[in-house]
């Protein structure tokens, strides 16, 4: 049995890194989804770095996010068509880590 401190894990996926525990409080079950996301700060990072501040061309490279994220915080806006609340998460400084490239969209 492995432990998070009074997290027990049940679920490890090893291709994706993603990990779920179980902790019971005494009254409450609670489930905590844990994923891996250095490697993908990283990458956006090196190519956020590399991209420059030129904005020619018809395709640019904006952002990696991850499918968790995506789901639970842009999949919606998209499915409706809210470009104006997407380009308003990406351009938000707390989600800087997602961006590969500089810049307001």
């Amino acid at each position: 049995m492995i432990k998070d401190g009074d997290w027990t894990l049940i679920d490890w996926e090893p291709v994706s890194g993603r990990s779920v525990w179980h902790y019971f409080d005494g009254e409450k079950t609670h489930i905590r989804t844990d994923y891996p996301v250095t490697a993908t700060i990283a990458e956006n990072t090196a190519f956020r770095n590399e991209a420059g501040t030129a904005w020619t061309g018809d395709w640019h490279r904006v952002a990696s996010v991850p499918l968790n994220i995506y789901y639970d915080q842009l999949h919606e806006a998209e499915r409706q068509g809210d470009e104006k609340f997407v380009s308003r998460w990406l351009n938000n400084g707390d989600n800087r880590a997602w961006r590969t490239k500089d810049g307001t969209l």
